[in-house]
């Protein structure tokens, strides 16, 4: 298995830029193209770099869905972890507005808001 190149200073910067931006962290994936994923967060991890704690799209439009039974009544909502891209549920009635919540695949902290 070929060792992966090393990072470059501009890919460092690129990364100190980026990472703790309001830019997705899907985006920051699409913007290096020959690093995965997790090599992207083992390296912003290694240089003490911090994704924002509220990320900026989960209050996009395209990020919420109201979930309901069909009848128009509420029954919570999902929306996109700002991190990982995976969809976390939230039950309107059950979690308080202003509550922590945590995303049950990458562990990334987000607050709920109604």
């Amino acid at each position: 298995m070929p060792r992966p190149a090393d990072w470059t200073e501009e890919e460092i910067q690129r990364l100190r830029d980026l990472y703790p931006s309001d830019t997705s962290f899907e985006e920051i994936v699409e913007d290096f193209p020959n690093r995965t994923s997790n090599a992207l967060r083992l390296k912003a991890s290694r240089l003490g770099l911090r994704r924002p704690t509220i990320p900026s799209s989960v209050f996009l439009p395209s990020t919420i869905l109201l979930c309901s039974e069909g009848d128009g009544g509420s029954k919570g909502y999902l929306f996109r972890c700002g991190e990982c891209n995976n969809w976390i549920q939230v039950n309107g009635e059950d979690d308080e507005a202003g509550s922590v919540i945590v995303c049950g695949d990458c562990g990334a902290k987000c607050y709920f808001a109604t």
